[in-house]
């Protein structure tokens, strides 16, 4: 009795094991093929005188088997597309019930009838098939032991079978949220339309072939007129509608483009290779312009009017690649829409004041820290299931002396570009501790870094040095990144962290999810946190694959043993959600909005500010926690 305990004990603590060098294969990003082989192998070494098979079960209710490395080729593939049934064999028939399905001889079994001779000729006599099932309940593969002998499974090998079936559940899962987040990196999830990342790998492709055939490629910005307009007064539910039939449009209009993009909440772009000539181009132009301003049945009979600006340049007249294209375009665009009518226009030479006035634009930029225009605000980090305060975001904001508050995703490209982003970086890294030194010593502060300053050989000494400056602990600053950083300089980037790391400075995968291999990227630096991009928070209460999205990130946290945050916050029903996946903290105007540090006072223990005399009749401001 004592040795079988003993025994128990010693294959727990081998299970337990596997559990841990299969959940990192998983986080590691290694093929699934490879983590399931793997598994077989290792379920075989703590049962030696079984044979482990695993299958999956396609969209189609179809086996398709995935490991099998004991067995030979040809066996899995007499298997492979299979349907699932009550008579077909074991692994058919667990994964039709959904309910584990043990036949002692397979010789004799019904169920075999149909394909017990090729288990025959590998003397395989039994056979144990445990069904693999997903968060939901769905049935997305089997598990299954082979004897050599008639028998039953022993209680040990079905234990065995039944953990191993969880961990190929969260693999398959994994790479099935993997799958999706990969079609989702080139996908706008709205509208079904390309993105940013499609636009960027395609795009030069298209112009390789125009050129090669003397073409020309017209790039078409499209903006929406009124948009934010309807989706303020009637609801982002009716603006997600009206936001889909302008795609539909969109993809009529330009039936025959290269390519269509969704760049933001209301812009679109469409690629147009010449086929026939370039009055093509403006007849797709004016095609585009007046489909987009037909009024819109959108729920109900509620109608809805919108317009749309469209400017339009050439390839390679107005420019030879994305970059030039689109900001020419863009200049033709505020034509249009300076005419206060929708419509559309092409790039001409005409239209360089406008690119003057951006470069007066980046000029303004490269000394707005100096000229005491740049400001921080900061936006809270809460635990997510308690609400308390962890943390603090600085943000910039810039409060032009002409254009008034400009958004930072408008001056901090232009910063990027003129090269002005180190100097105000460096700002926003002392302000950032200087205040963060009066907080309580609990509470850190998180600084968004461009990939520009990243890169810079004196980041990290800047850090440090600062660091030492404001006698701020160095395990208070969170430095978050994203992974574009990766893209940007790779090697240097890993040396800079690490070298932050060093210090002590705790490093934040800002924006996970979005780019071209989150996954990759968490494997070639240990991050202490990552930040679940905005775009699959604000759609996981109605996007069932954005949930699972989530789910699959908070499943890769704990597996690699790293903290989650999600951005972006904004209603309860996604607040409850993050807390049933097991997210670790939450950011956003649900918990608070980016504030002056001063309105967050009682976070700090300090008083709120009495109003003075000759303001007392005024309704003082409502903190953003109260």
């Amino acid at each position: 009795m004592r040795g079988s305990r003993t025994r128990s004990r010693s294959v727990e603590d081998r299970l337990k094991d596997i559990q841990h060098e299969i959940l990192v294969a998983v986080a590691s990003g290694e093929p699934l093929s490879d983590v399931m082989t793997l598994l077989c192998r290792r379920a075989e070494e703590v049962a030696p005188n079984a044979i482990c098979s695993i299958i999956r079960v396609d969209c189609e209710g179809r086996l398709r088997p995935l490991a099998a490395p004991s067995l030979p080729a040809w066996y899995s593939k007499g298997i492979d597309g299979l349907p699932i049934g009550p008579m077909t064999g074991s692994c058919g028939t667990a994964a039709y019930s959904g309910e584990p399905v043990e036949v002692v001889n397979i010789g004799t079994d019904p169920r075999w009838a149909r394909y017990k001779e090729p288990a025959r000729i590998l003397g395989l006599s039994a056979c144990w098939s445990n069904p693999i099932k997903s968060h939901d309940g769905r049935v997305i593969g089997t598990f299954a032991f082979y004897f050599r002998r008639p028998r039953p499974a022993s209680r040990l090998e079905k234990r065995i079978v039944d953990r191993c079936a969880h961990l190929c559940a969260i693999a398959i899962e994994h790479w099935d949220a993997r799958a999706r987040i990969g079609r989702l990196a080139y996908t706008d999830a709205m509208t079904g339309l390309g993105n940013h990342a499609l636009l960027a790998e395609e795009f030069p492709k298209i112009v390789d072939r125009a050129k090669a055939l003397g073409k020309e490629v017209a790039v078409f910005y499209v903006d929406l007129n009124g948009f934010r307009a309807v989706n303020a007064a009637q609801g982002h539910k009716i603006g997600d509608r009206l936001l889909r039939a302008v795609a539909a449009r969109i993809r009529g209009a330009c039936a025959t483009a290269d390519l269509i993009a969704r760049l933001g909440a209301d812009e679109f772009l469409i690629a147009k290779t010449e086929t026939h000539g370039g009055s093509e181009f403006e007849a797709m132009a004016s095609a585009l312009s007046v489909a987009l301003a037909e009024r819109y049945d959108i729920d109900h009979g509620m109608e809805l009017k919108i317009g749309a600006s469209v400017g339009v340049a050439r390839f390679p007249h107005d420019g030879a690649d994305l970059e030039a294209l689109m900001g020419q375009a863009d200049t033709a665009l505020r034509q249009v829409k300076g005419s206060g009518r929708p419509g559309y226009a092409f790039y001409t030479a005409k239209l360089d004041a406008e690119r003057r006035a951006r470069q007066a634009f980046e000029r303004d930029v490269s000394v707005a820290a100096f000229a005491g225009q740049l400001s921080l605000v900061f936006q809270p980090q809460a635990d997510a299931r308690t609400g308390v305060i962890k943390g603090f975001e600085a943000l910039l904001r810039w409060n032009h002396p002409v254009h008034g508050y400009v958004p930072p995703n408008q001056f901090i490209p232009a910063a990027e570009a003129c090269g002005a982003i180190e100097g105000i970086g460096a700002f926003v890294l002392r302000q950032a501790l200087a205040l963060a030194a009066g907080w309580p010593r609990h509470l850190r502060v998180a600084v968004n870094v461009s990939p520009a300053q990243i890169v810079h050989a004196d980041f990290a000494e800047l850090v440090e040095s600062v660091l030492g400056e404001t006698g701020v602990e160095a395990s208070r600053l969170e430095i978050e990144v994203t992974e574009s950083l990766f893209i940007y300089d790779a090697d240097t980037a890993l040396e800079t962290l690490n070298r932050l790391k060093a210090l002590g400075v705790s490093v934040a995968m800002d924006d996970f999810g979005t780019g071209y291999s989150s996954l990759s990227t968490l494997r070639s630096f240990p991050f202490d946190r990552i930040k679940i991009d905005r775009s699959f928070i604000g759609d996981m209460v109605s996007n069932k694959d954005a949930a699972a999205i989530v789910n699959s990130i908070m499943t890769l946290g704990k597996a690699i043993g790293r903290r989650v945050i999600a951005e972006g916050v904004e209603t309860a029903e996604q607040l409850e959600l993050l807390r049933k996946q097991g997210c670790n903290e939450v950011q956003g105007y649900l918990i608070g909005k980016p504030l002056p540090i001063e309105r967050y006072a009682v976070v700090m223990g300090k008083p709120k500010p009495r109003p003075t005399r000759a303001v007392r009749k005024s309704k003082p401001a409502r903190s953003a926690i109260a």
